[in-house]
């Protein structure tokens, strides 16, 4: 039994490592592989863009998910205009901060008595931050607005 599960474990852990290796490209050429009906019924100049992960005014939602994905939030927006769907991409980036805290250390001297002494250490933290790269309105299904973060 063990010698059967051990190449399929094997198997498993690479397919895992591999998928966490692949490029935006591969993953956009996997949504588009995973909806032929839907692509193939544009036109080739919006096939071209969506291969390209570009999105544009008056794509639909379909458009909009075979190029840039699943949206990671999902807003309503009301104005005196009506409602509206806004879609957010985001990225996650670590930030890195040192901190020098000063910490007591129990030493011991020659003869046996104990006493404390005060060290500086140095200490990474890393924080995980959240922020978003860009918004698509639709109104109605289609993109009627799109916003994206220039770096």
């Amino acid at each position: 039994m063990i010698k059967k599960t051990k190449p399929l474990l094997l198997i498993l852990l690479l397919a895992c490592a591999l998928s966490a290796c692949m490029t935006a490209q591969q993953i956009r050429d996997r949504r588009i592989a995973s909806n032929p009906e839907i692509f193939n019924s544009l036109s080739p100049e919006i096939q071209q863009k969506i291969r390209a992960g570009q999105i544009e005014l008056g794509f639909s939602e379909e458009m909009v998910r075979l190029a840039w994905g699943i949206p990671d939030k999902i807003y309503t927006r009301t104005t005196d205009q009506g409602e509206a769907t806004v879609w957010t991409y985001s990225k996650t980036r670590i930030l890195t901060q040192t901190d020098r805290m000063t910490v007591p250390v129990q030493v011991r001297d020659k003869s046996g008595r104990s006493s404390v002494q005060y060290e500086n250490v140095w200490i990474n933290r890393d924080t995980r931050e959240e922020y978003t790269v860009a918004r698509v309105e639709f109104t109605a299904g289609t993109v009627t607005a799109l916003e994206r973060l220039d770096m």
